[in-house]
């Protein structure tokens, strides 16, 4: 038990400092389990899950019934100039939603999209999202603002490398601050604007993290409790948060919670070295890892559970290679 333990730390410590240096946007999530199988027949078979993703998307495109053009009403994005934001709003241009995108930089100065309504304003004022929902019409609210290190963490200036949009936080932002604080004035303002508007499960899709899921696994509350860097520990504390609150009252909302371990992009070449890892560690079968999806496989899903009232509550991989297929 305590060798297996010692594994993971050392496990652990390897994977943050790919994360420290690497172009990826969420935290990760795996343990220390051994498992004997061939590392060539792992790598092979990774090497085709990322084809296959790659093959998906090029269908997903070329499927005309996807991008169905038609007036399906607006969608509020928070973060839509980020990497993950500002791709769900480009899907959504592409199947017939409009959307208003909210953000401190407003218009991203590339891969911006002349359809989208780019707004500049600071999520952390719940009268800020409260006045552009009372121009009425919204019939969804997707959450995605986040930060990988936060201005406590001491490694704030590593999103230059980590986050996908390149953003650096001040160093008063914090995981409660940017992750909670904003999420929670999205729900309360979706809540009042609901119910002014007579709407019954407005869809409200929040970005979580795999790793929240940790306590609902054998030996999670362990791992998390004394192998966990700090700055995650907190991390999840503010994932954790958001979920709850979302799941309170369900009346109102419609509450869909994404969970993604690593989040890339096969034109981001930087992000692929710990990607590979977790697709390999995944594929092996070690406890406490989920395989990454790629950006637009999760874009995909977010913009297909707006539509289904079926989809609900938290969504894991195998949920997201579901809606984006």
């Amino acid at each position: 038990m305590m060798n297996n333990m010692l594994l993971l730390a050392k496990l652990m410590s390897a994977m943050i400092c790919l994360l420290s240096s690497s172009n990826v946007v969420t935290a990760f999530s795996f343990s220390g389990k051994m498992c004997q199988r061939s590392s060539s027949s792992a790598l092979k078979s990774v090497s085709q899950t990322i084809l296959g993703s790659r093959r998906s998307t090029t269908n997903l495109a070329m499927n005309g019934n996807v991008f169905e053009k038609g007036d399906k009403g607006k969608i509020l994005v928070l973060g839509g100039s980020g990497f993950l934001g500002g791709t769900v709003a480009r899907r959504a241009i592409l199947e017939g939603y409009s959307v208003t995108s909210i953000s401190r930089r407003g218009k991203p100065e590339e891969d911006a999209n002349e359809g989208i309504d780019y707004r500049v304003g600071d999520a952390r004022s719940k009268e800020t999202i409260e006045n552009i929902l009372k121009e009425g019409e919204y019939k969804a609210v997707v959450h995605c603002i986040g930060l990988l290190f936060d201005g406590e963490s001491g490694i704030g200036n590593l999103n230059k490398f980590v986050s996908g949009s390149g953003s650096v936080p001040d160093d008063s932002s914090s995981y409660d601050d940017i992750t909670r604080k904003t999420a929670f004035n999205a729900i309360e303002a979706a809540e009042s604007y609901a119910q002014s508007a007579g709407l019954e499960s407005l869809p409200f899709v929040f970005t979580s993290a795999a790793e929240a899921g940790w306590p609902e696994m054998t030996g999670g509350s362990f791992v998390e409790s004394n192998l966990a860097p700090e700055w995650l520990r907190r991390y999840l504390v503010a994932k954790r948060a958001v979920e709850s609150r979302l799941m309170d009252n369900q009346t109102l909302l419609r509450p869909v919670m994404f969970r993604p371990s690593l989040i890339y992009s096969l034109d981001r070449i930087a992000s692929l070295p710990p990607v590979g890892a977790f697709f390999i560690g995944n594929k092996i079968g070690l406890p406490f890892v989920d395989r990454p999806v790629t950006v637009q496989a999760l874009s995909a899903a977010v913009i297909k559970s707006l539509s289904q009232t079926d989809v609900r509550g938290v969504q894991r991989f195998m949920q997201i290679d579901e809606l984006s297929s």
